[in-house]
């Protein structure tokens, strides 16, 4: 089922992730309960998350309207290098720093099998869409607005 979105009845739970964010804050994906969440695992040193940075910026400020979440899980890296990836690409939502890349292993069977990694969460906190590697900009765009409820 990867690249095409989950009929909602097909749905497997998505895991509790929460964690430090890259500028120390705490966040818990839960507590996005009731929004479609899109969380993506990346690091600096990761080639095709450079050319896919720009493309989730881009699709967390046109999908805000419909109430959607971005979070990524910044894997096998220092903060302090994912901090700098993140203002060189203008990210403009939170990363859980993950250096021991221990958040993954939460999906079990789903887990992530490239860098970068993408998940949809519906507002049930459903794993409803995933992709492993370099996303387009028209493949999310299509996987998100076929998760989230209109507004």
């Amino acid at each position: 089922m990867v690249g095409q979105v989950i009929p909602a009845a097909q749905r497997p739970p998505g895991p509790g992730i929460s964690g430090t964010t890259l500028t120390g804050q705490h966040l818990n994906i839960a507590s996005w309960r009731g929004h479609t969440v899109v969380i993506n695992f990346w690091g600096s040193w990761c080639v095709p998350c450079r050319k896919e940075a720009p493309v989730l910026a881009r699709i967390a400020g046109d999908t805000r309207s419909l109430g959607v979440r971005f979070a990524g899980i910044d894997i096998r890296e220092d903060p302090a290098a994912g901090l700098a990836f993140e203002r060189q690409y203008h990210i403009p939502y939170p990363s859980i720093s993950d250096p021991g890349d221990l958040l993954a292993a939460r999906f079990g069977a789903a887990a992530p099998v490239a860098t970068p990694s993408t998940y949809i969460l519906d507002g049930r906190g459903r794993i409803a869409w995933a992709w492993f590697g370099a996303t387009t900009y028209s493949q999310l765009e299509l996987a998100v607005t076929g998760v989230a409820p209109l507004p």
